[in-house]
This record gives structure tokens, C-alpha cells and sequence, in this order.
């Protein structure tokens, strides 16, 4: 590779003036060693670490079985600091688990300067940033700010929706709640909203549904821990119609005239979609001959870059 990678390098100065081969050159030159030399650099590095997107160095312990002793640990990650400094590295990143817990206070003090960007209930463990540009704005953005959430609004070719009534009350003596709502919950990680919706709907009534589009979504703020909150209602058609509830989260699940609903009804959430996407209002019945169908929705799509996977997108259209 030595010779190889040399011969190329005199070659592309030498051909000035033939560009096929000068480019030829260029394209070799650039594809094999910079891996190797970057490879090479980086063993150079006092503890192992994965190179992050944004120019992270990301240390785990758990991946440094060797380093047992904390002041060995301390001692090779002020090195370590000093050497990403000197090869553009932006952030430094300790991933402690939760047995070593106690190194966290001498990672926050002064001399190293981590703080807490969040903890890991996955892997158990604590998650340390540090910004290592110096007298310059930390660029590191928080953790995630928000839950994400769904609700499917199942629709047979009826035109009766599928509602629950959850338990309200504590444990030892809960009853029914009163007001009839969508089912739905929020999304695993890594999940995908119309797996999430089909899912949850399928856990709470037993109803197997297929994802049609987005019909609506808010976005609220100042919820427990001070998270904030999207909350999507996806448009579901369902492939049966008997109902097998989870007793542990619903007390009752029931399919209902989108015409019952209207008369007798109050959720906000409901008649707003309804009123928006659907255009009932309650002023002339919908009737069961033929199934609702929404004005606008955002249907499912994808957006892709060259060389990258295709991005789940969703697009307002009309039917």
C-alpha cells in the first residue's frame, strides 16, 4: 500500500497535464490511506474512543474492562483531553455506569469540567459532556426535550368510530373514567408513528388496524420533569372489528356513530378533527352508506440524500 500510495502521489503531480490520470490519482489518493492515517493517529489516543458525528470522542468504561482503578481512568482522560484538543476534536463524551457512579464528582470538578447531558436507562449509565473549544459558546444541544405521542382514530366503513374509557382513581379503588377518547400512548425509541399508532391500538382493544395518513398534531409544553410534548392523531382503517380489551389500562372500548359522537360528545380533540379534516359539524347527519374521507391529511412519503437511508416524511394533501 506504501509503494502503491507513493507512486500515485508522484504520479498526480506529474500529470498536470493529462487530467484523466491526475484525477484517477486524486480519487485513490484520497479513499486508502486517509482511513489508515486516521486510524493510526487515533491509536495514539491514551483511551479508546468512538469518533461521534460533529467531532465527538465518545469514551465508554463498560467498553474498558482493563481500567478498574479510577485514578488510572482519571489520569489517562486528562491525556486523552489533550490530545483531542490538538486533533480538532469539539466534544468529549464519558458514558460512566452506574457501579462507578462515584467517579462523576471528580469528572464535574473544576479540573475536568464534565457536566451532566443525561443518563442512559438502556446501558444504566451517566452520561458526561464536555464542550473542548475553548472561549467559545458550548454548541451542545440538550437532551431530548420532548415525548412523543399517538392516538389512532379508527374508522370503519360504517362510520363508527373506535373510543375507550380509561380507570380513573387510584389503584385500589378506580373506576371508569367518564369521557370517551381515542386509544393511542407514546412511541418506543426507534419506533415509527404508524407502527406506534397500529400498535397501541391494537394493545389496548385488540383491534389490528392499517395506517392511513396524519390527520392532526399539537405541540404543548410544561408536562411532568418539564418535558414538552407532540401528540399525533393518525387515521387508521381497521382489518376486524371485534374488540378484546386490556383490562389493565381500559375499562370499556366500544365502536361509535361519528353521528352518536357529534350529539353526544365532548372530547375537544375529536371535534376538532372532525371539524377539520372531515368537515362534520353536526349540522347534517353523516350517515353509514359511505365512510368519511379527510379533505387534507399528510400522507406517508419518503425524502432521501445520496447515500443515506430514506427519511419517513409526511405531506399535507388532498384526497
Amino acid at each position: 500500500m506504501k509503494k502503491l500510495v507513493g507512486t500515485m502521489t508522484l504520479l498526480y503531480y506529474a500529470s498536470t497535464f493529462l487530467q484523466p490520470a491526475r484525477s484517477f490519482c486524486f480519487q485513490v489518493l484520497k479513499k486508502a490511506p486517509a482511513r489508515r492515517l486516521f486510524s493510526s493517529i487515533r491509536d495514539k489516543c491514551p483511551l479508546a474512543f468512538t469518533t461521534l458525528p460533529y467531532s465527538g470522542a465518545e469514551v465508554k468504561l463498560d467498553n474498558s474492562p482493563d481500567i478498574k482503578d479510577d485514578s488510572v481512568f482519571l489520569e489517562k482522560l486528562s491525556s486523552s483531553i489533550d490530545f483531542w484538543k490538538t486533533h480538532d476534536t469539539i466534544s468529549a463524551w464519558v458514558h460512566v455506569p452506574m457501579n462507578r457512579a462515584r467517579l462523576v464528582e471528580a469528572l464535574t470538578e473544576p479540573d475536568f469540567a464534565f457536566e451532566l447531558h443525561h443518563t442512559n436507562n438502556t446501558e444504566q449509565t451517566i452520561v458526561l459532556k464536555r464542550w473542548l473549544i475553548d472561549n467559545t459558546e458550548d454548541k451542545i444541544p440538550p437532551f431530548a426535550t420532548h415525548q412523543v405521542g399517538c392516538a389512532g382514530f379508527v374508522l370503519n366503513e360504517k362510520n363508527e368510530l373506535l373510543v375507550i374509557r380509561e380507570w380513573s382513581g387510584p389503584p385500589s379503588s378506580r373506576v371508569p373514567s367518564t369521557q370517551w377518547k381515542l386509544p393511542g400512548g407514546l412511541l418506543d425509541a426507534g419506533e415509527s408513528l404508524p407502527d406506534a399508532t397500529c400498535r397501541e391500538v391494537r394493545e389496548e382493544t385488540g383491534v389490528d388496524c392499517e395506517f392511513e395518513s396524519i390527520l392532526t398534531f399539537w405541540h404543548r409544553h410544561g408536562l411532568t420533569f418539564g418535558k414538552s410534548d407532540m401528540y399525533f392523531v393518525c387515521l387508521l382503517k381497521p382489518k376486524k372489528l371485534e374488540i378484546s380489551i386490556d383490562p389493565v389500562e381500559v375499562s370499556f372500548a366500544k365502536w361509535m356513530s361519528v353521528d352518536e359522537f357529534v350529539e353526544t360528545q365532548d372530547h375537544p380533540l375529536i371535534h376538532h378533527v372532525l371539524q377539520n379534516s372531515f368537515f362534520v359539524d353536526g349540522s347534517t347527519p353523516v350517515g353509514s352508506s359511505q365512510r368519511l374521507e379527510p379533505h387534507v391529511e399528510m400522507r406517508e412519503g419518503f425524502v432521501q440524500w445520496p447515500n443515506r437511508p430514506k427519511y419517513l416524511t409526511y405531506t399535507s394533501k388532498k384526497r
